[in-house]
């Protein structure tokens, strides 16, 4: 009788000593709740020479004088002749991918413009292929493509 009285003991602290029977917890999920706006980049695909600037805005708009004045130049090298007064607006709208090369998205010119300059368009791709390597933009600390449109205006 002693003997099964020492099992049975023996069996009960074994057995509620054992973490079989221990109440499992969960581990907690962290629920972060954060909006990410997917229309707008931390920091603006940069031309080499603006990264040196101290605030954001002004590597912005340094970016976007330089990229004009590139495409400008490729399109003053060509020596455009026209036959009327041009005074418009063209936009080009340009893709920065992850790595920094930047491609042409689309041209959107008017119908007088592509009267007077029908050329136009290969020029501005070609000068786009000229252009450097740009840093690319970053949102949340990460490199991401970027389209965004560039006004040139035209005047002679």
């Amino acid at each position: 009788m002693n003997k099964r009285i020492y099992i049975i003991a023996y069996l009960l602290i074994f057995l509620s000593s054992c973490s079989f029977f221990q109440k499992k917890e969960l581990p907690q999920e962290k629920v972060i709740d954060m909006v990410i706006d997917f229309n707008s980049v931390d920091i603006f695909p940069l031309f080499p020479l603006c990264d040196s600037l101290p605030s954001v805005e002004k590597q912005k708009i340094c970016s976007q004088i330089k990229l004009s004045e590139h495409i400008y130049l490729s399109l003053l090298s060509s020596n455009i002749m026209v036959k009327k007064n041009v005074n418009d607006t063209i936009l080009v709208k340009l893709n920065v991918d992850n790595n920094g090369k930047v491609s042409l998205v689309k041209l959107q010119s008017s119908d007088f413009i592509q009267q007077q300059i029908p050329k136009l368009d290969s020029l501005i791709v070609a000068g786009i292929l000229n252009l450097p390597i740009m840093k690319p933009a970053i949102k949340r600390g990460i490199p991401v493509t970027t389209e965004f449109t560039l006004p040139i205006i035209l005047k002679n």
